[in-house]
């Protein structure tokens, strides 16, 4: 069992250190948690979900962006990078 404390931040320490981290985090009740890298396979089918939610905006005042849009969610105070927000 560890006892080694873990760090805690608000979320504006994470936004700060965020902006300039060199590698992405999700942020999630005080700590931040690195990002790590996604397969061909999951880039593959990211992008279709991505192309196919596009295509059933056009003509529409709607916006699809892929993984590099953070998202907060309001309710938990979640900070993620989903792989496609409509």
């Amino acid at each position: 069992m560890s006892t080694v404390p873990k760090n805690q931040y608000t979320s504006e320490q994470y936004l700060t250190i965020e902006r300039v981290a060199r590698f992405r985090s999700e942020f999630f009740r005080g700590e931040m948690f690195a990002m790590v890298g996604a397969s061909r396979k999951h880039n593959l089918i990211a992008g279709n979900v991505s192309r196919r939610i596009g295509e059933q905006f056009d003509g529409r005042r709607c916006e699809v962006y892929q993984s590099d849009m953070r998202v907060k969610v309001n309710a938990t105070g979640l900070y993620t990078y989903p792989d496609v927000v409509a």
